[in-house]
């Protein structure tokens, strides 16, 4: 069987990019709990390099392995080690490029967030899609998430800090990812998608965007107070209900005009329709 210079030759100076707590790490995310058939971390972490930048099989890496006296390993046994790895795998794919970004700037903390697929041999159009988020200031990745084809793009599964502001493109213009960007106390700007989000004046009542062209002038800008909603074409009863009154028996405010976000909703057994509103 062919060798592979990367992992055998170069190893050593592949590891000096990588963190150098490959240990802690390991076994606070659960990947390497015991050392059985895989003496340390390193020894793991090269097994998945080798598997990821290479044509070579689980069957083959594991013998590429014991070739090299890198870890005594079944192909099976290799499978199992990589799928817990998961965890810990993203987290040193996280440090290795926070590390090669200068520390963020001073100013308002923006987030970028996006995504792109990853395909590997076969026809499959999309086999895994990776959602990112990025500090624009440094160009650093705060975080990645790899899932399947069916995870899609959407700002609900970031976690974002009180006073950070999101960007996003026009698929993250959605009622429900607004809302899940300001329950975090956080702001969000999104190119605005007219399939996705309905905008309604504090009454509900349907705004249409040509409609305000006319007051835009040729130099300079104008504002509108446009709260955005769901269409009304759901799965779900289009009940009314203000996103910060889903689930409670009270709305602490009556006025609809400060109302933010209104989503067309199913209500739980028992609790009628409330029109409230939540704060900004």
């Amino acid at each position: 069987m062919q060798t592979l210079p990367l992992h055998e030759e170069d190893w050593e100076y592949v590891r000096t990019l990588l963190p150098s707590d490959l240990e802690e790490s390991a076994r606070a995310t659960k990947a390497l709990l015991r050392c059985r058939n895989v003496p340390d971390a390193a020894a793991l972490i090269r097994m998945a390099l080798a598997y990821a930048v290479s044509d070579l099989s689980l069957k083959d890496v594991a013998a590429w392995a014991s070739a090299l006296d890198v870890a005594q390993i079944t192909g099976p046994g290799l499978f199992y080690r990589l799928r817990e790895a998961e965890n810990w795998l993203e987290h040193v794919l996280g440090r290795v490029l926070a590390d090669q970004v200068p520390q963020a700037a001073g100013g308002w903390p923006v987030r970028a967030v996006d995504a792109t697929v990853i395909n590997g041999p076969g026809k499959k159009a999309v086999q895994w899609r990776a959602h990112v988020q990025i500090d624009p200031s440094t160009g650093g990745f705060r975080a990645v998430e790899l899932t399947d084809d069916s995870g899609g793009e959407k700002l609900g599964r970031h976690h974002f800090r009180a006073g950070e502001v999101v960007l996003g493109d026009r698929a993250y213009a959605t009622a429900r990812g607004v809302h899940a960007v300001r329950q975090a106390e956080a702001h969000v700007i999104v190119r605005f998608n007219p399939g996705n989000l309905r905008t309604c004046d504090g009454q509900r009542r349907r705004l249409y965007l040509t409609e305000k062209e006319a007051k835009i002038p040729a130099v300079g800008a104008v504002e509108f107070y446009l709260p955005p909603s769901m269409p009304l074409k759901c799965r779900v009863s289009p009940s009314w209900v203000c996103t910060g009154c889903v689930g409670r028996s009270n709305c602490f405010s009556r006025d609809s005009n400060r109302c933010s976000i209104w989503i067309p909703c199913r209500l739980g057994k028992g609790l009628p329709p409330k029109v409230g509103c939540w704060r900004d």
